[in-house]
């Protein structure tokens, strides 16, 4: 009648044993797996961090470049003379010379070169006066908001007894391409 002590402790046991191995399947082993995923999941987000950090300055140093881009291109639109503003600039131009005391003996405007986004204006011109006079001109010219190069510049003295000198300039004047610029791009889309 009276159960063995051994049974007892098989009754105890097993079930002891079932619950402790149902336990380690459906809690333990399972928890383990996500822990482990979290795991990776966790050191591939802290990489991806410490990678992203590391292009912070980089990225910051883009953003500083944009920015100055920007500045840049907005200074050449609001400087760069459309076709119709050309004639206007080549009359302050030919003003500029004679304030500075100098006198035109050739103005020639050339044939405008069209470019994917912009355009040149050549522009030969021959100005004779004294020396002086003739850097205050160029100082003027090149003081002038537009893009403007100097692409020649020839100076020769003039008669032996002359204090002037005749200098001969190629200039090119860079003019927006309205036909296809950016600018129309831009303003189409405010």
């Amino acid at each position: 009648m009276s159960e063995s002590p051994q049974r007892n402790s098989l009754i105890v046991t097993i079930p002891l044993v079932v619950v402790a191995i149902a336990w380690l399947l459906l809690v333990f082993f399972p928890m383990q797996k996500a822990i482990g995923r979290l795991q990776v999941e966790s050191r591939e987000m802290q990489q991806y961090c410490e990678h992203t950090s590391s292009r912070l300055p980089m990225l910051r140093r883009t953003g500083r470049d944009l920015a100055d881009t920007r500045e840049s291109v907005a200074r050449w639109n609001d400087t760069t003379p459309s076709r119709r503003d050309l004639t206007a600039l080549l009359g302050k131009i030919t003003a500029l010379a004679r304030a500075a005391g100098l006198r035109t003996t050739r103005f020639d405007p050339e044939t405008i070169v069209t470019h994917e986004r912009l355009a040149r204006a050549p522009l030969s011109i021959e100005v004779v006066g004294p020396f002086s006079h003739l850097f205050s001109f160029l100082s003027e010219l090149e003081s002038l908001p537009q893009t403007i190069w100097i692409e020649h510049l020839e100076i020769e003295k003039g008669g032996v007894n002359s204090h002037n000198v005749s200098c001969s300039l190629k200039l090119v004047i860079f003019v927006d391409n309205a036909n296809n610029s950016d600018q129309i791009a831009d303003s189409d889309n405010r």
